[in-house]
């Protein structure tokens, strides 16, 4: 004699939920926040979105807020150091949205329409921000690399052409003073009674004139 089993003898299998979206309420989603900075000289402004988000309302979010960012937050003296981290931050969240399957509605139907994703953030126009940052660094880099020439007016110096030039105290023996810094020996002063050129050398071996150090 076959035993009948009922149908709800065994448990259905439980099924992994997300909380809905708080901006359509559609699933799945992440619980994270996508954050924004302003600054103004010694004023800063902190921003923040909070999920949770899905797939498409949160990077929709993160491009408009990190767009504004590279716009807005590098006008501050200590902005311009948080700045890097509020958008690195931005892109790790990025990086999780992106795992999500496309967003489904509820099941009982309260639900919207996802954001609209919009253009990538380096297609916008926001993203012509990231030029201040490097413009900074690139004069920075510069003259650290190169250094002000007329640094060295003033200052006595030892060597030959063909030398390396050393900068010594004027009380000792030398070759000269620096009177004044050219780009060739041509255009130095009347009253120079020498000079000593400065080579320097770039890309591994290509060795170029950097500088003619006018002396007296």
């Amino acid at each position: 004699m076959t035993e009948l089993i009922p149908q709800n003898a065994y448990p259905a299998p439980a099924v992994a939920t997300t909380p809905p979206c708080a901006y359509c309420g559609c699933a799945p989603t992440i619980n994270t926040t996508i954050r924004g900075h302003r600054g103004i000289i010694i004023v800063m402004q902190f921003l923040s979105q909070k999920g949770p988000f899905c797939r498409d309302c949160g990077i929709a979010t993160f491009r408009a807020m990190s767009s504004k960012t590279m716009i807005q937050g590098w006008w501050g003296y200590a902005s311009f150091i948080i700045t890097p981290f509020i958008l690195l931050w931005n892109l790790i969240q990025r990086v999780r949205l992106g795992k999500l399957s496309p967003p489904a509605p509820a099941p009982d139907g309260n639900s919207g329409t996802p954001m609209a994703i919009g253009r990538p953030v380096l297609l916008r126009a926001g993203a012509i921000g990231l030029v201040v940052p490097l413009a900074v660094i690139g004069v920075i880099g510069s003259a650290l690399l190169f250094g002000p020439p007329a640094d060295h007016i003033g200052q006595c110096v030892v060597g030959k052409e063909g030398q390396e030039v050393k900068y010594v105290s004027c009380d000792k023996p030398n070759d000269g003073k620096v009177i004044s810094v050219a780009t060739d020996p041509d255009l130095c002063p009347a009253e120079a009674t020498g000079y000593v050129e400065q080579f320097v050398t770039r890309r591994g071996s290509e060795t170029k004139l950097d500088e003619v150090l006018c002396l007296k």
